[in-house]
């Protein structure tokens, strides 16, 4: 076998062992809360277990997706009699409007709920002035 076929196979290996870690990777839904006022959108969700170096927060144009990773610990406290909580990654995806200062996005965690704030745009005022 040559070189070029050894590492056609590895890289086949490899993309079979991606599809197979697909299809076995569980996705959560989390549970959010949305609140507005008239300055702000707060977004309250729930990640229990997730590590917040995993939580990756993005917007883009109108999109606001929320990610994080969810690995169970445990094995490292003793024997596993039940798990109910697998493996798994979190995900929502909303659609938030153009009028926000995504730029100003503040974000926190705490006892598994990631709190995200969102300031709103101040609505633009336009004077129209009647003709005479």
């Amino acid at each position: 076998m040559n070189t070029l076929t050894k590492e056609n196979n590895q890289e086949a290996k490899e993309n079979v062992a991606e599809k197979d870690q697909k299809v076995t990777t569980r996705v959560y839904s989390p549970n959010v809360d949305v609140l507005e006022t008239e300055e702000e959108l707060l977004f309250r969700v729930e990640m229990p277990g997730v590590d917040q170096s995993s939580v990756e927060i993005s917007i883009e144009k109108d999109q606001l997706i929320l990610e994080g990773k969810f690995v169970p610990s445990l094995e490292a406290r003793g024997q596993v009699r039940l798990a109910e909580y697998r493996e798994g990654n979190y995900f929502r995806k909303f659609t938030i409007g153009k009028a926000i200062h995504s730029d100003k996005a503040t974000a926190k965690m705490k006892n598994g709920i990631l709190e995200l704030t969102i300031p709103k745009m101040e609505p633009k005022k336009t004077k129209v002035e009647i003709q005479k």
